[in-house]
């Protein structure tokens, strides 16, 4: 798949933010045709990505990880978007990381080079479609976790009955106790080893974890927990190692998912013997957000500054708004919007409204912070509003958003603007 041939599809009857009145037939025809947000040109709701906070954020995260010694394989399953995936991996990404093998044949149809299948490979339906693709283009590079030995010989097995797939490159994943998948302890994962070893066609290529479970109010004690948690992983590499259970030690893969916790990855993972390849699967720093990636960056910061050393955080910038309209404003201190639960994030954090614009009254939109969504219905947001402020049905409100994921699969379509929200172009989806 190209991307012309995403710009080229047409935008099917019902699709949220584009003009009611057929001008729009393509994604293609949203670039250029001088569409404004603020002057009434989109029907309501409509989420936009602001382009020069995209573009802080991959080249900020792009020099973080280069200067950490990291790789970068961005998350796909944030955004969905292979317009997105282009531009990050233009940017100098590593690969692309999925969770489903519907996201790595999106991928795949894209041309992308490397793919970590961050989650477990099971079932023969998903595990030939991997064969069947994989030997349709041998030279890529894939990689799949898995956690036990009837896994990997459900792997082998279906690899075997694909002719010209490559030996299935596996990753073993690292648990931790009352967490999701992954072996529980360094004996686990070396019984593991030996078995894919005598498998024949599956091969072993490195180890994975994922830490970003380990969030709780104690900062202190997550970081240490996640430190923790790191070097475990890296205990299981070293072992592996010693006893020559890699296919290729000369390129070895640990890769842990990081969107938390860019920092402490780094000084986990970096300065490692030259035949480790350490990789950070973040997705969430493309858009960032004004809740819970705010949150934790900023206990990212606090860390870096406790520890007094010469290093620097990516500054990133939130891009995901979703605005609308006020619709109603049934009582002096409530005002309802039309927006709801299948707009916008409400799994973490409420969104947050922080523009305010009435066309005719405001140059530009104004910032707030006086606002709060009290709860969301499917189609109805809930605002408590000061009795005094003069907002009145019909005015436009941006809300900022927490966890970026569970916005974009609200979307099949986003729209990209600049900072005057002039609508720069279409950006498809693929949930």
């Amino acid at each position: 798949m190209r991307l012309s041939d995403i710009t080229d599809m047409s935008l099917l009857p019902g699709t949220k933010g584009v003009p009611l009145d057929g001008s729009i037939q393509r994604i293609a025809d949203l670039a250029g045709g001088g569409l404004n947000l603020l002057q009434g040109d989109l029907p309501m709701p409509v989420a936009v990505l602001k382009r020069s906070a995209v573009d802080n954020n991959l080249s900020v995260m792009q020099t973080y990880i280069e200067r950490a010694g990291l790789k970068l394989a961005p998350h796909a399953k944030t955004t969905m978007c292979p317009q997105l995936f282009d531009r990050q991996l233009s940017h100098g990404s590593w690969g692309l990381s999925v969770a489903t093998m519907a996201q790595l044949q999106l991928c795949h149809e894209m041309g992308v080079a490397r793919l970590i299948l961050a989650n477990q490979l099971v079932g023969r339906a998903e595990i030939s479609a991997l064969a069947r693709l994989w030997a349709a283009a041998p030279e890529r590079e894939y990689y799949v976790l898995v956690d036990s030995i009837a896994a990997a010989e459900a792997i082998s097995a279906g690899f075997g009955r694909c002719p010209g797939a490559p030996r299935a490159r596996l990753l073993i994943e690292m648990g931790m106790p009352r967490g999701r998948c992954g072996v529980r302890t360094l004996e686990e994962g070396h019984a593991l080893a030996r078995a894919i070893q005598a498998l024949p066609h599956v091969e072993l290529h490195g180890v994975e974890g994922y830490e970003g479970l380990i969030v709780s109010d104690d900062a202190d004690r997550d970081a240490t927990a996640v430190l923790d948690y790191l070097q475990g992983l890296l205990r299981l590499c070293d072992a592996l190692a010693a006893d020559d259970l890699f296919a290729d030690p000369n390129q070895i893969i640990v890769t842990a998912g990081g969107s938390a916790y860019y920092d402490l990855i780094a000084r986990a993972l970096s300065g490692r013997s030259p035949g480790v390849v350490p990789i950070l699967r973040s997705g969430c720093y493309l858009t960032h957000d004004s809740g819970f990636y705010r949150r934790l960056l900023g206990r990212l910061l606090t860390r870096i500054q406790h520890r007094s050393v010469q290093e620097s955080a990516p500054r990133l910038l939130p891009a995901l708004e979703v605005w609308s309209r006020v619709i109603s404003r049934p009582q002096a201190d409530q005002a309802i919007v039309l927006m709801g639960k299948r707009d916008v994030s409400y799994d973490i954090d409420l969104p947050m409204p922080r523009w305010w614009f009435r066309e005719g009254w405001h140059d530009a939109p104004r910032f707030i912070d006086t606002l709060a969504v009290d709860k969301l219905n499917d189609q109805h947001c809930y605002l408590a509003v000061p009795a005094e402020m003069d907002l009145a049905v019909g005015d436009l409100l941006g809300f900022d958003i927490s966890h970026p994921c569970t916005t974009f699969d609200k979307w099949s379509v986003l729209l990209e603007v600049d900072d005057g929200y002039t609508v720069l172009g279409g950006l498809k989806t693929f949930f």
